[in-house]
């Protein structure tokens, strides 16, 4: 079965949505994030009794169509999904945590070296 039909199925839809979010579910319990490329899906797919059969194409299908799978999908691209995870870490927070860490760290280190000159000059 490819998307296409499987968007057709409701049914089929519901229980690929709540699939997901059992996905989901488990990976913010450890505050996770959770990329699934196409043969994951797949096998998801087959495992929860669906024939499946996920690419891109009829995955960006279903993806415009359904705004249920857009709020549980973070970003999708040739290789496959990244599920939107509450409270998993961020690329760009990390990123930008990252970078306010070190001028956090540069801002200490200039304050240190604009001290130190006067502390020893107080105790000769």
């Amino acid at each position: 079965m490819r998307f296409f039909e499987f968007a057709e199925d409701l049914d089929n839809v519901d229980s690929f949505v709540i699939t997901l979010r059992n996905i989901i579910g488990r990976a913010a319990s450890k505050k996770s994030p959770v990329s699934l490329n196409w043969a994951a899906l797949n096998q998801m797919s087959m495992s929860s009794g669906s024939e499946l059969s996920a690419d891109y194409e009829t995955f960006k299908s279903m993806y415009d169509s359904s705004p249920v799978i857009q709020s549980l999908v973070k970003n999708f691209n040739a290789d496959g999904i990244v599920l939107n995870v509450p409270g998993a870490p961020n690329d760009d927070n990390q990123t930008d945590q990252g970078s306010s860490e070190k001028t956090s760290q540069d801002q200490v280190d200039k304050m240190a070296a604009s001290a130190a000159p006067q502390q020893l000059a107080a105790q000769a």
